[in-house]
């Protein structure tokens, strides 16, 4: 009986536990809260992730450009209209900033079949590099359309384009490279 007893005790002791790490993850989720910072005005820093390339093999990791340069992060799908009338944009501003080492254009493409990414980006001319998303970035960033972009500093932190917070929608040239400027300075 006693160890009936110890067995039950381990058990519920492992039950709560769970609860409670539940509980924290619930309390410290940050979901969305990028969003809704930046375009308050407040600074927030970028969540970490690890994502596969869709324009060629391996991964990007967004801590691999912690202190090296700022980076324009554009959230977008193949089959977005509005996507498709900022593509020539986001792609000619990236070569216009490509002799600049400390800024880095980074797309990231959700749930898209890895066939249409790449002729979306043949299509357009784009070459930076575009990672693949299952829909966990949109929601840690509170995207809520494509397309979107943010800008992070070198120091990993998302900030705010005055005026603007995040671009919601197509970016035009003048708020990238507001963005890219900002995000150079800070």
């Amino acid at each position: 009986m006693p160890l009936r007893r110890l067995s039950q005790a381990a058990a519920v002791a492992v039950v709560a536990a769970l609860l409670a790490l539940l509980v924290w993850d619930v309390a410290n989720n940050h979901a969305g809260k990028v969003a809704k910072e930046v375009d308050t005005g407040h600074p927030y820093t970028a969540p970490l992730f690890t994502r596969p390339l869709v324009n060629g093999t391996g991964t990007f990791s967004l801590l691999s450009m912690r202190g090296k340069a700022a980076l324009v992060v554009n959230f977008w799908q193949s089959y977005c209209a509005p996507c498709t009338h900022e593509a020539r944009t986001l792609a000619a501003v990236s070569r216009e900033w490509s002799h600049n080492k400390n800024v880095v254009f980074l797309g990231i493409d959700v749930q898209d079949l890895r066939g249409p990414a790449r002729a979306f980006l043949k299509r357009f001319g784009i070459t930076y590099r575009n990672v693949s998303d299952d829909g966990s970035l949109v929601g840690r960033f509170g995207v809520t359309g494509y397309p979107e972009t943010f800008f992070i500093d070198r120091r990993g932190v998302v900030v705010p384009v005055p005026h603007v917070g995040h671009i919601i929608g197509p970016a035009t040239r003048q708020l990238l490279n507001a963005g890219i400027r900002y995000a150079l300075a800070t």
